[in-house]
């Protein structure tokens, strides 16, 4: 089997506790397949060259697909793409010069200040985050643990409640661990929901319980941080690799579409379906509060899309139409603040066949009536590599959007207490 350089770094890199692996010289092509022939060209490469990572898939409704090549490749990538006449361009001309700008900063035990929406944090810094949380609003915020890792790092989380008998909105981040913006806008709605003026922000903390998990593939996540920038599955060791995608574990058509049964791919669905602790206690703790949940989000990176279940099918399922028109909804309300626009779609239409997922297992096996799955900033400029000056931006859009679909889920005939 030929091992491209992102195979070997992944081999080399996950096995043993070394240096940082530094991405200078590596660049990001912004690819457009404009011909009937490109998608296919464009697959046969993804499919026969593992040196190159595909950031999105080469799919007919891709307008643009994101490939990180290394200094070695980047001749052979252009000289590819000049062949079958595809137009590309550079976003990122030295991906390692833009990592140093990415902005991680420390946030310490203890102290009262918010955290900042300019840069991204640690896992140790965002569990610090909950901790000064749960001791400033005692009455108010209670801590949750809503699993364990692999390498035994509990998913902690919180829970806000202004008293008993209110029904639950979920929301989970972090699953893939490369995608930062996703626990950096969670935790901003957090913070939203315990200290902003707005009154349909205060209403809507108040109304309603808030389970809130902002990284749930904790070993994944300092892995990032620590390693391997672009880490996306957790770390279990599978052979001579490491990792399983979490977010192809879940036991809802398993392994059927969009994953892989090769350990060294990105979209390793693992060997069997919930074989992942991260999956199976986070999934046994959803359905232990199943019948109290009324809306569930899950956030992604990236796209600009709002993710309906399911990703096996491009039919129209379960309350399809009610949630893609409260999802549109929202989504104009997204737009608003800054012009951002996002589709809305089932995974399958969306995006492309994918199957399990968390938002499908949770639609289909705790029957919670509104599941969503956003992929947040951008479409084609940064990819996973969102600069810390969008995390505000996206975020208020985002939270903008939750307020929205609360009002339109209750105008629909949901989300009544």
């Amino acid at each position: 089997m030929k091992f491209g350089i992102f195979l070997f770094i992944t081999l080399t890199f996950s096995s043993v506790l070394c240096e940082k692996f530094r991405f200078d010289n590596y660049s990001l092509y912004k690819v457009t397949p404009n011909k009937n022939n490109h998608i296919d060209v464009l697959r046969e490469l993804q499919n026969s060259e593992l040196k190159f990572d595909f950031w999105n898939d080469p799919l007919p409704n891709a307008e643009h697909v994101l490939i990180l090549s290394g200094p070695n490749e980047k001749e052979i990538l252009e000289n590819y793409l000049k062949k079958y006449d595809i137009k590309s361009e550079i976003t990122i001309n030295n991906v390692q010069e833009h990592l140093d700008k990415e902005v991680v900063d420390v946030y310490k035990r203890g102290e009262q200040r918010s955290m900042a929406w300019n840069s991204y944090y640690t896992l140790d810094g965002i569990y610090a985050w909950l901790d000064n949380l749960i001791a400033y609003y005692p009455n108010v915020v209670t801590e949750i643990v809503g699993g364990i890792s692999y390498e035994s790092r509990p998913i902690r989380g919180i829970k806000i409640s202004h008293g008993p008998g209110r029904r639950a909105i979920f929301l989970e981040g972090g699953i893939h661990s490369r995608e930062w913006i996703s626990p950096a806008t969670v935790n901003f709605i957090t913070n939203e929901l315990l200290s902003s003026d707005d009154e349909e922000t205060k209403s809507a903390a108040r109304d309603y319980d808030w389970y809130i998990f902002p990284v749930t593939n904790p070993d994944g996540y300092v892995w990032s941080h620590e390693q391997f920038r672009m880490w996306r599955k957790n770390r279990r060791p599978i052979g001579s690799t490491f990792g399983v995608d979490l977010n192809r574990n879940w036991n809802n058509n398993w392994l059927r579409f969009g994953s892989s049964t090769n350990p060294s791919s990105d979209n390793y669905a693992g060997p069997g379906p919930f074989s992942e602790p991260e999956s199976r206690t986070l999934s046994s703790y959803i359905k232990s509060i199943g019948d109290k949940i009324d809306l569930y989000l899950s956030f992604h990176s990236f796209g600009q899309l709002l993710l309906i279940p399911f990703g096996n099918s491009t039919q129209p399922a379960a309350n399809y139409h009610d949630a893609v028109n409260i999802g549109r909804r929202a989504m104009g309300a997204l737009s608003v603040r800054y012009g951002t626009p996002y589709t809305t779609g089932n995974i399958a239409e969306a995006i492309y066949l994918a199957t399990g997922g968390s938002i499908d297992w949770v639609k289909e096996f705790v029957q919670v009536p509104l599941v969503y799955c956003y992929e947040l900033r951008d479409r084609t400029q940064y990819g996973f590599l969102l600069p810390p000056d969008q995390i505000l931006p996206t975020s208020e859009e985002t939270m903008d959007s939750i307020l929205e679909l609360i009002h339109q889920a209750k105008r629909f005939g949901y989300m009544n207490n």
